[in-house]
């Protein structure tokens, strides 16, 4: 597939509400005021980006129908989506209102959830802050929402009408959160190939201080996204590709209480993958020695070890992919070939975690 142009106009074409597109933006507050000009649009803003971007926000702030919503994982509750449908209310929200989401993967959880129920669904658009947010979760029509202790539980298929991307908000972010949208864009290039990887390894100094060279990698990873989620938008066939890292990484995340961040978790898990692959010999040892030099790069400290590995095989049992007791994985044939593959949690495995920890561990 040839890469697109940054001038290109990314369009996904959806069965929910039709197709909806993909914007890359150099003018926020422009862009913004037309919004605003539009009269029927309630923006929904997590409140760090209004002490971020206030300057940006003006027209919305002056002149706008707006909510501030604090974007935290506690908050991603359904006692939390009725104080904002609450608060929509007192602007009088209506059925031909647009809601405008401006924040990362949190708010469009909420803002996409309460657009789906609300009127029996009311259009909303989406300027994605985080880099996780503008290479992954701004297209392919997922929203999830915790119930009780079960996270993710509750959700909808709900894509907005329109997405713009403003690569100049990922300049507010840390450096783990680039490290973060990284591994989440590592996992999309490893399902076509090598090529995109092998080039964010080599810039991946330079993309860590210099954000505008991330524009490229955006437009790459949602190219990928958008061709297999155009095939399986419900996620009941080939889109389990992209489960590529994150079954083995989730676990991680969740034994180290989300101490690790979600994408660099994910490039653990990429490897593991590929590990396990190697040790059945469906992946050669010039191609995990490739990948794993490349993904090297973006793993933070982590080992297993005898205390961990107990919590760590409970919480693969816990996948929601599983079939009876084995593990639904995504295992590696090489770059670009990834395929879903049952296998047992069993001695053999927890061995395969202890040595992968003693040779690669950090």
């Amino acid at each position: 597939m040839e890469a697109l142009q940054m001038s290109e106009l990314i369009t996904i074409q959806s069965k929910v509400n039709g197709a909806y597109t993909v914007s890359f933006i150099n003018d926020l507050s422009n862009q913004l005021a037309k919004d605003v000009e539009d009269g029927n649009c309630i923006f929904i803003i997590d409140e760090t980006i209004t002490k971020l971007f206030g300057a940006d926000l003006s027209a919305v702030i002056s002149k706008g129908r707006y909510v501030l919503v604090s974007s935290n994982e506690q908050n991603k509750t359904m006692d939390y989506t009725q104080e904002v449908i609450r608060k929509l209310l007192d602007l009088n929200v209506r059925k031909n209102d647009a809601l405008v989401a401006i924040g990362g993967g949190i708010t469009q959880d909420i803002v996409a959830f309460i657009s789906s129920i609300l009127f029996r669904s009311v259009e909303w658009r989406f300027y994605p802050t985080t880099l996780l947010a503008q290479c992954d979760s701004c297209i392919g029509s997922k929203s999830s929402i915790n119930f009780d202790q079960y996270k993710n539980l509750i959700g909808t298929f709900n894509p907005p009408s329109k997405i713009f991307i403003y690569t100049d908000f990922l300049n507010t972010l840390t450096e783990s959160e680039i490290r973060s949208g990284i591994g989440e864009m590592l996992h999309y290039f490893f399902t076509e190939g090598i090529e995109l990887a092998q080039q964010i390894s080599d810039e991946y100094e330079q993309l860590l201080t210099n954000r505008a060279l991330l524009s490229k990698f955006i437009s790459n990873s949602l190219r990928i996204k958008k061709h297999i989620i155009e095939i399986d938008e419900f996620d009941t066939s080939i889109r389990h590709i992209f489960n590529y890292g994150h079954t083995f990484g989730h676990a991680i995340e969740a034994i180290t209480h989300y101490a690790i961040p979600h994408g660099q978790a994910i490039s653990i898990g990429m490897d593991l993958a590929n590990y396990i692959s190697l040790q059945r010999g469906i992946l050669s040892e010039q191609d995990f020695e490739k990948m794993h030099e490349i993904l090297n790069k973006n793993i933070p400290p982590f080992k297993f070890t005898k205390e961990n590995l107990d919590a760590y095989c409970i919480a693969l049992s816990r996948d929601k992919k599983n079939k009876g007791n084995q593990l639904g994985s995504i295992l590696s044939y090489g770059p670009g070939n990834v395929k879903k593959v049952f296998i047992d949690i069993d001695e053999s495995l927890r061995e395969i975690f202890l040595t992968y920890s003693e040779k690669f561990g950090k």
